[in-house]
């Protein structure tokens, strides 16, 4: 089952300049498309017009806003011409991915599959690289540890079971739950997925360490394996 972050969607191919102020303070700036945001963060360093104009050259070479988080200095001085404007980007995506970022688990407390999936997002939505993460349960489902195990290519040669065992057995975890990011965004699971859960589960039975769930992170979602069947 795949589940998604709480976020209304955009409409990005509408692009309005005129009353923008006025709908936010009617509707919100949920009601703007990405383009209009972009618009209203550009207007700030260039007249209307200029505006427009650096908006649609954006739109026109990345089809998605969240690229912009990810262009470098040189890209965007060769895209919008201001030094300033490096700086302000930056701060304005750290400040956007602070937001969403949510509190760290804290050791100790329940929580459920679906809380932890949407705290996987946060922390893995955006990684460049896979990486992945080993959540540690006692007998009542407290967190005793969740810690970043491997980062790389993941595939059931790379990752052994015996460096995630060896953890839970070093901290008497009852239960463990695995999770880990899609890069793509896509969180469909691979055969190499699917395999080494297969692993973790046959290797979990023998040492009498339950595997509750394998989740595949995507950049706004995840995917159960436990909810689709995958692991039964």
């Amino acid at each position: 089952m795949l589940y998604l972050k709480g976020v209304s969607i955009l409409l990005t191919n509408r692009f309005e300049p005129k009353g923008l102020f006025e709908r936010i303070e009617r509707y919100t700036a949920k009601n703007l498309s990405d383009q209009e945001l972009i618009f209203l963060f550009l207007n700030n360093f260039f007249n209307k017009e200029e505006a427009g104009k650096k908006t649609a050259l954006f739109f026109t070479q990345y089809s998605d806003l969240r690229q912009l988080n990810y262009l470098t200095d040189q890209e965007l001085l060769f895209l919008w011409g201001k030094p300033e404007l490096i700086k302000w980007k930056k701060i304005f995506c750290e400040l956007a991915f602070r937001l969403m970022r949510r509190p760290k688990m804290v050791l100790g407390r329940v929580y459920t599959s679906q809380e932890i999936g949407k705290q996987m997002v946060a922390e893995l939505g955006t990684a460049q690289q896979e990486k992945l993460v080993v959540i540690l349960l006692d007998t009542k489902n407290q967190i005793l540890e969740s810690r970043s195990v491997f980062t790389g290519t993941l595939d059931a040669a790379t990752v052994h079971p015996r460096e995630i065992f060896s953890l839970a057995l070093r901290y008497c975890a009852a239960r463990l739950l695995v999770a880990h990011n899609h890069p793509s965004g896509d969180p469909v699971p691979s055969r190499n997925d699917i395999e080494l859960t297969e692993r973790l589960k046959k290797c979990g039975e023998i040492m009498g360490i339950k595997l509750l769930d394998h989740l595949v992170v995507g950049s706004t979602c995840y995917l159960s394996m436990r909810e689709e069947g995958i692991l039964n």
